[in-house]
């Protein structure tokens, strides 16, 4: 098992705010608390001395608990953190005599109230008689309860730590390694992902148990907790955001090879994973869309000439995190006004940096597809402006590139070819072949920029870059399954050599791609948006139908 000193360490180290309420709520559903309230819900409305409000039956009777967690500077009680505004005594005093109220439990208020109060850190002896004597006289039934370092540590091992499946050496090793690596340089998070689909292979050749089951998914959301709460520790982000997407997506790779998409418990189990991964995401880019507003905001403050690669490699990762997310929140039921602000966000930061419209490498044509298709669904003037502008310029780029330097973006996504080739091509940079290219025609013939298309033909033809289309074979693989577990590479047919019509009026009536759509299981299931994860992740190549049947014909 993990030993208890470290999980006393990580107990202690936990800040309040997006740390200790955050986790802690994993914690009391693991001890069977169903769960009413979390800080995440109150935000920005007034608490009442209560952070987490939770039911469970104690010796057979329904009980209300309220929990105010303290931790960072309140996590010790002191004379000052007793006192204080916000402090102990003003919070339960608040928490005590402020009514709670929820219409869907009948007979909440025949409840019996308890009262904890949470904190990562000790008593001072000097502060022992104030508390004590406050105690007495507002809980005079010994209806609270106080839970410190010792109390949390306790309980952290016995329903976070034990009761998961992080207790095997591979897996602390794993695991220790991931937290303490976390934020540094070239860290690939290999280690992660390691852990993670080592927590999947236990479940490999085990009769299906509910609590098996439960435990595996508890053991993936501490994870992503865990990763989360080092993450804010370290100011970046990024490494929680990688950690949910390789759990949100191998955990569903496990259900689909399992065939248990259908069973609504495990959908039950699965669907917290997604709203913790959107949690973080929303926290990971409201720290970057804050400073999008300004000219060429993703360019680094210490420009050199490695940004000329940087810098659209940047724009481009986080065009394909906000896209996911947006088309993610439009299925938990966004409003129209809300979709409004988002497209006007992607405006915003495609207008301001040029970043965006230099794709360096070939499967950037899965953010700039991403784009279109979220801007041109019932799209308004603004919409349809800014994405004519987006492809025209695009395309500009790439014919101002291939003229200046004879290279069009990197067929593989190999980045370390595209950074030997800063000054000089590399002989590992391929751009001989290209799917990019096709799609862009594409998106110039719906946005009908038939000057752009012709001029674009002409450099395109006198390149001879071979173009191309990539094809699932659904004849001999799953499909779907792969999609979820790695990049697609002997899963794909491609077609090869495609010459395409002269004129924009000739594409429009001869250009089609044959192709049957699949039924995907996923969609069934309602999480749509799942698919924009694997194929962002793993870097596939968008499949042929993806923005619509108008180029595609199905096969004889």
């Amino acid at each position: 098992m993990l030993r208890k000193e470290i999980i006393k360490e990580y107990v202690a180290s936990l800040k309040e705010d997006g740390e200790l309420d955050y986790i802690f709520p994993l914690l009391l559903e693991r001890m069977g608390f169903r769960i009413l309230s979390t800080p995440k819900q109150s935000k920005g409305r007034s608490q009442y001395g209560r952070d987490v409000v939770a039911t469970k039956k104690v010796k057979g009777k329904p009980t209300l608990f309220f929990f105010e967690l303290k931790g960072f500077s309140a996590h010790d009680i002191t004379d000052r953190t007793l006192s204080e505004p916000d402090g102990l005594i003003e919070s339960l005093t608040a928490s005590v005599n402020t009514p709670f109220r929820d219409a869907s439990i009948p007979g909440l208020k025949d409840y019996v109230r308890r009262f904890v109060y949470a904190h990562n850190g000790t008593v001072d002896e000097n502060a022992r008689p104030t508390l004590d004597g406050f105690v007495e006289r507002f809980f005079p039934d010994g209806n609270f309860e106080r839970w410190d370092i010792n109390k949390l540590t306790e309980l952290f091992s016995k329903y976070l730590f034990e009761e998961t499946l992080l207790t095997d050496e591979d897996s602390y090793r794993l695991l220790k390694r991931a937290l303490v690596l976390l934020d540094s340089e070239g860290n690939d998070y290999s280690d992660i992902v390691q852990l993670v689909n080592l927590q999947i292979s236990k479940l490999e050749g085990q009769k299906p148990s509910t609590r098996t089951e439960t435990n595996f998914f508890a053991t993936i959301r501490l994870i992503g907790a865990l990763v989360y709460c080092y993450s804010i520790q370290a100011d970046n982000l990024y490494p929680a955001k990688y950690c949910m997407d390789t759990i949100v997506l191998k955990t569903w790779a496990w259900i689909l090879r399992n065939k248990l998409e259908k069973k609504k418990r495990i959908i039950e189990l699965y669907r917290p994973l997604v709203t913790q991964q959107l949690s973080i995401y929303e926290a990971y880019l409201n720290k970057i869309i804050d400073a999008t507003g300004f000219k060429k905001s993703f360019y680094s403050f210490k420009p050199s000439d490695t940004e000329y690669i940087f810098y659209p490699l940047r724009c481009f990762d986080f065009l394909g995190d906000l896209m996911y997310y947006f088309f993610t929140t439009e299925y938990f039921g966004i409003k129209e006004d809300d979709i409004r602000l988002q497209k006007t966000i992607v405006r915003e930061i495609i207008n301001n940096n040029t970043g965006f419209k230099m794709p360096l490498l070939d499967t950037h044509s899965i953010p700039i597809q991403l784009v279109f298709l979220f801007l041109m669904r019932d799209h308004e003037k603004e919409d349809g402006k800014c994405m004519t502008m987006f492809v025209y310029e695009t395309v500009a780029n790439l014919i101002k590139q291939y003229q200046n330097k004879k290279m069009w973006p990197e067929l593989t996504g190999n980045r370390m070819a595209l950074a030997k080739s800063l000054y000089k091509k590399s002989d590992d940079y391929c751009c001989d072949s290209s799917l990019l290219i096709v799609v862009l025609f594409e998106l110039i013939s719906y946005m009908g920029l038939e000057p752009l298309y012709t001029r674009f033909w002409e450099v395109v033809e006198e390149s001879k870059v071979n173009l191309q289309i990539a094809f699932p074979i659904q004849e001999e693989y799953d499909i779907e399954q792969c999609l979820f577990e790695h990049r697609l590479y002997d899963e794909l047919s491609v077609q090869t050599s495609i010459k395409l019509p002269k004129t924009m009026e000739g594409f429009r009536s001869a250009y089609y791609k044959p192709y049957n759509s699949i039924a995907y299981r996923t969609d069934a299931a309602g999480f749509d948006y799942l698919r924009i994860l694997a194929h962002k992740y793993y870097e596939t190549d968008l499949f042929p139908d993806f923005l619509g049947r108008v180029y595609c014909k199905n096969v004889e």
